[in-house]
C-alpha cells in the first residue's frame, strides 16, 4: 500500500524532531512518542537486552508500566517470543507482527502472554529491531489490547525505520563520545548498516569498508570527488551545509535491492553518513530441519507462516486430524510445549534462513 503525500509530510516533521534531539535518554522517549503518534497503541516500549549478562531493561510509554518483577519474568520467558529468533536468523529490518508467525490463539497460549503480557494490554504485538550496539540488542514493541495492526501502519513504520535507527545511533554517539572520533567509530562498528564520517570541510575522515563497497555497487556511474565519494552523496553534504545541518536523505533502488543513504550532523561537528541496504523481496526462505520428515517439514513451514491446522489441512490436502497428529509429533521432536515455542525453536535450529536474491 503506497503512502500518500500527507504521510510523507508527517514523516518529514517527525524527522526534524528526531535529529534535533541529541540527549540519548530524551531521544528514547521521543522515539516512543513518535511511534505512538503514527501507530496508536496501549503502550510502546524500547527493550534493551544485554546478550552477555542477560540483563533486560524496558523504557516505556506510558512510563513505568512494568514492575521489576515483570521485567525479570519477561526476560526469563523471552525465548517464547518469535521476534528475537527471527531477527537473529534473518537480519530483516522490517517491522513484524505476532500474527506473521502464529495465530492470536497460539500467541495467547504462551506463558509469556498468560503470565505477563496479558496484564500489560499486549493482546497483539508488533516489533521492530532497532540496533545491536556493542553487546546490547535494542528493539521496539508496540502493544494493543483491542484489535490488530493494519498493513498501512506497518508501511508507515517501515518508512520511518531507517531514520529511527540513524537518529538513535546519533544520540547514543553524542551522549557517549562528544570529543573522540575513535569512540564514535567504536559505537557504530557494531550498529546495523554501514557508516562514514565527514569533517567540517565535507571530506571523508573515515569510511567502513562495507560502506565503500555499497557506494561502489549502487553508484557505479556517478562521477567521484577527489576522495572517491559519489557525486550524489557529496550533494547531500552540500545541501545539509546550506541548510544549517538539516538531515538529508537519498534512496537508490535496483531491481533487487534498495539503498537508503541518511546524512545528519554528527556529535563532533561534521556529518555522519549511514547506509541501510534492504532486499525488495525480504521474505526468508524455509530450510527443512533434518530431524523431521518431509511431511512434517511441510507442516512446520506453514506453521511458521502463521497458518492454523484447518488451513494447513486444506493447503496440503490432508484431514485436520492428520495435521493435528503431525503438529503434536513436531512439538514432541522439538521438545517444546506449544506451537509458538515450536516456531521459535525451529528458527533457532535454522529453519528460517536469510532470503536468497532472485
Amino acid at each position: 500500500m503506497a503512502l500518500q503525500a500527507g504521510d510523507w509530510e508527517r514523516i518529514g516533521g517527525a524527522l526534524l524532531r528526531l535529529y534535533r534531539e541529541t540527549d540519548s535518554r530524551r531521544h528514547s522517549q521521543l522515539l516512543l512518542q513518535i511511534i505512538q503518534d503514527f501507530v496508536p497503541a496501549d503502550n510502546v516500549a524500547l527493550n534493551l537486552f544485554e546478550v552477555v549478562t542477560r540483563e533486560y531493561t524496558v523504557i516505556s510509554l506510558p512510563e513505568a508500566i512494568t514492575s521489576d518483577a515483570d521485567v525479570k519474568l519477561v526476560a526469563s520467558l523471552l525465548h517464547e517470543s518469535p521476534f528475537p529468533a527471527y531477527f537473529v536468523a534473518t537480519g530483516d529490518a522490517q517491522w513484524k507482527m505476532t500474527t506473521d508467525f502464529m495465530t492470536v490463539e497460539d500467541f495467547h497460549a504462551t506463558k509469556l502472554y498468560r503470565l505477563v503480557l496479558s496484564r500489560l494490554g499486549a493482546t497483539q504485538q508488533m516489533c521492530g529491531m532497532l540496533a545491536l550496539v556493542e553487546t546490547t540488542a535494542h528493539a521496539f514493541t508496540i502493544n494493543r489490547s483491542q484489535g490488530g495492526f493494519a498493513e498501512r501502519e506497518r508501511e508507515l513504520l517501515n518508512a520511518l525505520h531507517p531514520h529511527l535507527v540513524t537518529s538513535y545511533i546519533n544520540a547514543l554517539a553524542f551522549s557517549r563520545s562528544r570529543e573522540s572520533l575513535s569512540q564514535l567509530k567504536a559505537i557504530v562498528d557494531t550498529a546495523p548498516g554501514a557508516y562514514a564520517y565527514f569533517n567540517r570541510d565535507s571530506r571523508a575522515a573515515w569510511m567502513q569498508p562495507r560502506a565503500q563497497e555499497w557506494l561502489q555497487e549502487f553508484f557505479p556511474h556517478d562521477t567521484k570527488t577527489p576522495d572517491l565519494i559519489p557525486r550524489r552523496i557529496h550533494d547531500l553534504l552540500v545541501q545539509s551545509r546550506a541548510r544549517d545541518g538539516t538531515p538529508e536523505h537519498l534512496e537508490i533502488q535496483t531491481r533487487r535491492e534498495r539503498l537508503n543513504a541518511m546524512l545528519s550532523a554528527s556529535p563532533l561537528g561534521g556529518w555522519l553518513l549511514r547506509l541501510e541496504r534492504t532486499r525488495l523481496q525480504p521474505a526468508p526462505r524455509f530450510s527443512p530441519l533434518p530431524q523431521l520428515s518431509a511431511r512434517k517439514n511441510e507442516v512446520l513451514q506453514w506453521m511458521m507462516e502463521g497458518k492454523r491446522n484447518v488451513e494447513i489441512a486444506a493447503i496440503l490436502h490432508l484431514s485436520p486430524r492428520t495435521v493435528e497428529k503431525h503438529v503434536a509429533e513436531i512439538l514432541a521432536e522439538l521438545a517444546v510445549e506449544n506451537r509458538a515455542t515450536a516456531i521459535v525453536r525451529a528458527m533457532e535450529l535454522g529453519a528460517t534462513a536469510k532470503p536468497l536474491l532472485p
